[in-house]
């Protein structure tokens, strides 16, 4: 066991450590959004048998994440519509640029892609049964971010991983071309096929939806710039490797898998269990 023990500090040290420090710093905002997000559904948007209005005026006086119109209408207020409006897709942009400088290191591609199709799996099944129970079809996550990110994962693995920069910026050039025009011109079928792909499915809300076109070319990116910046696999910033301050950082970036995955079932179970305890059904 201690030499297991030892094989693990082993491991750990010689990791990168501001990949897992900013993995970390994303997953951070993942938790405070998926926080907003849980409440919203819960305290506003009528999970809970309570008056939102009282709700918003109780806990948030200056109107910080809700506000309420004349009419009554509890709404979000100017921050959270600005964050996500435009600081969400920085953000993501940036998780999937971090993911792909981390296939660099990875020791099997194939095998961290298999684990992140399970991930993705776990994601609708649990999604799918919160939906089920609160009779909101809009919490059902059918392509998300994990989802997203498994397929570029193994699209990489599979048809891009022995290929040059060259091909890998092209590719991600085109996939830029293809994903942002339907972003913003959103284009409707009568098929779930091509959800994936950017093309939506007539009649149905697709939440936390990330397709393929244009992610894949961020990731490519990332995987261009990883060959680049760690073609040794070492630091840039081997002065701060010995020191604290990036540590609670580079555990949740090391764990961002377990954490995204666990974070929503512990939401869903302590809003659940706050309104089972206070009759708020």
């Amino acid at each position: 066991m201690n030499g297991i023990k030892v094989k693990d500090k082993a491991r750990i040290s010689n990791r990168v450590w501001e990949i897992d420090a900013l993995r970390g710093i994303l997953i951070l905002s993942v938790l405070f959004y998926h926080l907003y997000m849980t409440v919203d559904a819960f305290c506003i948007d009528g999970i809970y048998n309570m008056d939102s209005v009282k709700y918003v005026r109780l806990t948030d006086p200056l109107n910080f994440w809700f506000t309420v119109d004349s009419t009554g209408e509890v709404g979000a207020a100017a921050f959270p519509r600005f964050a996500i409006k435009h600081m969400q897709p920085l953000w993501v942009d940036i998780f999937f640029v971090v993911s792909g400088i981390s296939c660099i290191f990875s020791r099997n591609n194939f095998r961290s892609g298999l684990r992140l199709v399970c991930g993705a799996a776990f994601v609708s099944v649990f999604t799918k049964l919160l939906a089920l129970c609160t009779g909101e079809e809009s919490q059902f996550i059918r392509f998300g971010v994990l989802h997203c990110y498994a397929a570029c994962q193994l699209i990489h693995y599979f048809l891009l991983e022995k290929r040059s920069d060259k091909v890998l910026l092209l590719t991600a050039l085109g996939a830029f071309l293809i994903g942002y025009p339907l972003r913003y011109n959103s284009v409707y079928l009568d098929t779930p096929l091509l959800v994936p792909f950017g093309i939506r499915e007539n009649g149905v809300i697709l939440r936390d939806y990330w397709p393929v076109f244009p992610m894949l070319g961020w990731f490519l990116i990332g995987v261009v710039v990883g060959r680049h910046l760690y073609s040794e696999k070492k630091t840039r910033f081997p002065g701060q490797t010995e020191k604290k301050w990036h540590r609670p950082l580079c555990f949740l970036g090391r764990h961002s898998g377990w954490i995204y995955c666990g974070h929503m079932v512990v939401y869903t179970l302590v809003f659940c269990g706050i309104g089972y305890i206070f009759n708020l059904y």
